[in-house]
């Protein structure tokens, strides 16, 4: 049974980016702190954006390969 003062997956969902950009008031943090602590799903689909969100950032830092940058301009072009 889901207590009242509880959040739902859907809702953890809809402020995760928030949540994992230390954006949310700490009681909104506190409360999807304990929902990742017993969902599952929840807490992979967190760890996956958070893993996610490390990698792209990563990734600006590096020039791109000349056959991407290539390949995105005939992108571009094509439309």
């Amino acid at each position: 049974m889901i207590k009242p003062d509880r959040i739902r997956c859907e809702e953890v969902i809809e402020h995760l980016f928030a949540y994992l950009d230390g954006e949310l008031d700490p009681e909104k943090r506190a409360h999807i702190d304990e929902h990742l602590e017993e969902c599952r799903s929840c807490c992979s689909r967190a760890d996956f954006e958070r893993a996610l969100k490390h990698k792209l950032a990563r990734s600006a830092e590096q020039e791109p390969p000349e056959t991407l940058k290539r390949r995105v301009r005939q992108l571009l072009d094509a439309f």
